[in-house]
């Protein structure tokens, strides 16, 4: 077994003079050699203020360049990373470090988030900022020390804890993903045999997905410094920025969600030649619109493909040709999958070709993660008999593929038939007057439940606005069962720091339209 930081040192070992990383707001670059050197100076650093092996030290800023060499450091230590998503509220961050009992943190300007996150480590734990003040916190620039002053890196157990990411969930905290040291080597292997990422052929790495996140860390930013490419930090998403970074730096490689392309190639400094030195285009997390498919398969050359997995399992299903199939997915190196009935019984309840089903994953290799800290319920409902549920809906192809459908939790049962958000979101994407939108089911005397499109309220008259839709889908080819009874509309569709709807918090507030019979709830004929 290697560890995220042996692979790290050994690919400075192979081309110690070749850069490692570029700096997007101050256009520092570091050698490898140099980035070994700051590394080791910033985990002395860390050491002096009693951070060592098995110390949990929280982070929770932007893709920064600090964000890059802390985590780099912590590793060196065998100290465990524990990656918060930093747009979370103060109080998700310091209930996080106060769950996870959490040693130490790093986090943004905000003398409020110190004070919350102080209160919640042990007496005297360090706080860091990077930034700026933080009123109590300690500045991050001070955290160095002499590295030739370290020890040897001591190799740790494969199953010690090696990072804490974290789940962007729709209801509570969000639950702590523990990943051992074993799955890190085999995370990257993943990916290197079904994203087609290359060794030894010096990727220039676009660094714009979070590093709280599995792709942004392990899919961009670690593969990269292991391959021995080099990792371009993107601490701020801006479309036009990056498309001149792509163009200017040669970038090779971005793996990111749809959403990214989409704003990369509506930026009104795009074009198709500034996008040429593109070699590799990944997206994962979701599905993506096939014109926006067929557009950068067009117009950027470079090789596209579709990776599906979770921060739990990093990655089960990949479609090394997703053009013309953009749900398509099939089983991948070091994946076994089955789908299996919805409420069925258990793993060997395996759906027919033509039929839909909950995609598990065999929980038994070894990028799979070990458990939900401090969860043994939320692990026990998710890892069973050796399989992982991922709560993901796919129909089963003939030809063994399987399309992605929708989640689990999200269907809406009517009737005794099973309706998929997606697919009712899909047709009313269609209608001019529609933005955004998110379909929910509320409870219904008569059918269980019935279909309701909560809207984001756009001007005009509601009512009207609700029978124009109706009649859209009605003229669609959207089955009757399928069509919404009622159009919610909100000033705002709520949304977790992952930017997820948040479809509980949707159906509360439409079921209490309709109960107060106020005009924002239109039911349709």
């Amino acid at each position: 077994m290697h560890t995220g930081y042996q692979l790290v040192w050994i690919a400075s070992e192979r081309t110690p003079d070749y850069p490692a990383m570029v700096d997007d707001v101050t256009g520092r670059r570091l050698s490898y050699r140099e980035l070994i050197a700051e590394i080791d100076a910033v985990a002395a650093g860390l050491a002096g203020r009693g951070i060592n092996a098995g110390s949990r030290v929280a982070i929770a800023l932007p893709s920064t360049w600090e964000h890059c060499l802390v985590v780099l450091a912590l590793m060196r230590l065998n100290a465990i990373p524990a990656l918060l998503n930093f747009r979370l509220k103060p109080e998700e961050i310091s209930g996080l470090c106060e769950f996870c009992e959490i040693d130490a943190a790093i986090i943004l300007p905000d003398p409020a988030i110190a004070e919350m996150v102080a209160g919640a480590l042990p007496d005297g734990a360090p706080v860091w900022s990077v930034g700026g003040d933080a009123g109590s916190a300690e500045d991050f620039v001070g955290c160095r020390g002499d590295g030739s002053a370290l020890p040897p890196y001591v190799q740790p157990a494969e199953t010690d804890i090696a990072f804490l990411f974290f789940t962007s969930g729709t209801t509570g905290l969000p639950k702590a993903v523990v990943l051992n040291h074993r799955t890190t080597e085999h995370r990257l292997t993943w990916l290197s045999t079904q994203g087609g990422l290359r060794h030894g052929s010096h990727n220039r790495s676009l660094g714009c997905m979070p590093l709280s996140h599995v792709i942004g860390f392990y899919g961009v930013f670690l593969i990269t410094l292991v391959f021995n490419g080099t990792y371009f930090v993107v601490s701020d998403f801006n479309p036009p920025k990056i498309v001149d970074l792509v163009e200017r730096e040669k970038i090779t490689y971005a793996f990111c969600v749809p959403t990214m392309f989409q704003a990369m190639a509506a930026s009104p400094n795009y074009t198709p030649a500034k996008m040429a030195s593109m070699e590799l285009a990944l997206f994962g997390g979701i599905t993506i619109d096939p014109d926006l498919l067929e557009h950068i398969d067009r117009e950027w050359g470079g090789t596209i493909r579709h990776i599906y997995g979770t921060t739990e399992t990093m990655c089960s299903l990949s479609n090394p040709d997703p053009v013309g199939q953009h749900a398509t997915l099939r089983a991948a190196y070091y994946t076994r999958i089955r789908l299996v009935r919805i409420d069925g019984d258990g793993a060997e309840d395996v759906v027919a070709a033509g039929e839909e089903g909950e995609l598990i994953v065999d929980a038994t290799v070894d990028t799979i993660f070990t458990e939900y800290l401090g969860r043994p319920d939320a692990t026990a409902a998710k890892k069973k008999d050796g399989w992982y549920y991922t709560g993901d809906v796919f129909l089963q192809e003939r030809n063994g593929d399987i399309t992605l459908v929708g989640r689990v939790d999200d269907m809406i049962r009517s009737g005794g038939e099973s309706i998929h958000p997606e697919e009712v979101e899909a047709v009313l994407e269609e209608h001019v007057a529609v933005g955004e939108v998110s379909v929910v089911g509320i409870p219904d005397a008569k059918w269980g439940q019935v279909v309701v499109a909560c809207v984001k309220r756009m001007n005009g008259d509601a009512a009207q606005m609700a029978a124009d839709v109706d009649a859209h889908c009605k003229a669609s080819v959207l089955a009757g069962f399928k069509r919404p009874k009622a159009y919610f509309f909100a000033d705002e569709l709520p949304r977790n720091a992952a930017n997820k709807v948040l479809r509980r918090l949707l159906r509360d507030a439409a079921m209490a339209a309709q109960a107060a019979g106020s005009d924002s709830f239109q039911q349709v004929a």
